[in-house]
């Protein structure tokens, strides 16, 4: 039962991350940002700290990416890690903040 109940959470966690391209931020931030809320709201109602995390730390690595630019590479790159996220069963605080430093090192510091 437990089963079958990660793998529905798993499948509606990946139907939201698949309708949110990153394209979507340099085209409607706005709506982007709405949409990214969402999936923090359902990622914290089925305990999922690291997705929810991440999903914190794009919001923020966002709003200068938003006004300077390069805000789809930003997003590209949480958008993955927030994917690969997902492959975990249990990730801890440790695979977290390697998953975020791992984009921040994809982005050259841009994050």
């Amino acid at each position: 039962m437990n089963h079958d109940k990660n793998l529905f959470v798993h499948a509606e966690m990946l139907t939201l991350l698949d309708d949110l391209p990153a394209e979507l931020v340099g085209q409607h931030p706005l709506q982007f940002l709405l949409h990214l809320d969402h999936v923090r709201q359902k990622a914290t109602q089925h305990r999922l700290s690291a997705l929810r995390d991440l999903s914190c730390a794009l919001e923020t690595a966002l709003q200068p990416a938003i006004q300077n630019g390069g805000a789809v590479t930003v997003a590209r790159s949480y958008l993955e890690a927030m994917r690969a996220a997902l492959d975990v069963d249990e990730m801890s605080p440790a695979m977290t903040e390697a998953l975020m430093a791992n984009v921040a090192l994809r982005l050259g510091g841009q994050a």
